[in-house]
């Protein structure tokens, strides 16, 4: 190869040089577009985490202050302060729904994982709307209760559901970090 090109004449030698230049800047341009590209790639994975990562600890956030709110609307004693108790807590429970979509867009967690999630939001909201009637009609001994058993029990497996979301979803982040 080198004999062959000590052979060439000058300008022979130039053209054959430029385009080997060229040729490197070519090659090196595709790698560079080929590795922005998986980075985007990966980078849309992780702003998708991140989504879904906010959408779960907003719907952690409602249903606690949903909860908090029904228990105090228990320990109240003044009637006229209940419907501003039923208030806060279906508002709350109505900010749930684009949190929830917005986890399932995402695709971040297992359908299985996100079913059973839903399932137990889906569970709750009435089991809270039934305490609150029970206080109203006067039967709070029958909401405390109820607030301990029922609604204790249910809000405790969405912590857990909670936290294998967390889970799922922190290993996703790594994982688009370290592809990234």
């Amino acid at each position: 190869m080198l004999k062959k090109l000590e052979s060439m004449k000058m300008q022979k030698k130039l053209k054959f040089g430029y385009a080997v230049v060229i040729s490197l800047m070519i090659f090196s341009g595709l790698v560079s577009i080929a590795g922005l590209s998986s980075l985007y790639y990966e980078l849309q994975n992780y702003s998708g985490a991140q989504e879904a990562d906010t959408a779960v600890k907003l719907c952690r956030i409602n249903v606690n202050v949903a909860a908090r709110n029904i228990l105090q609307m228990a320990l109240d004693g003044d009637r006229g302060t209940y419907s501003g108790y039923r208030e806060t807590v279906e508002a709350r429970l109505t900010e749930l729904e684009p949190e929830v979509l917005t986890l399932k867009e995402t695709d971040v967690i297992s359908d299985e994982l996100y079913s059973q999630y839903v399932g137990a939001l889906n569970e709750w909201g009435p089991i809270g709307q039934h305490i609150m009637e029970l206080i109203q009609e006067g039967e709070k001994e029958e909401a405390v209760t109820r607030i301990l058993t029922e609604s204790a029990t249910v809000l405790d497996h969405l912590v857990d559901l909670s936290k294998q979301i967390d889970a799922q979803i922190a290993a996703e982040k790594a994982r688009a970090v370290r592809l990234s």
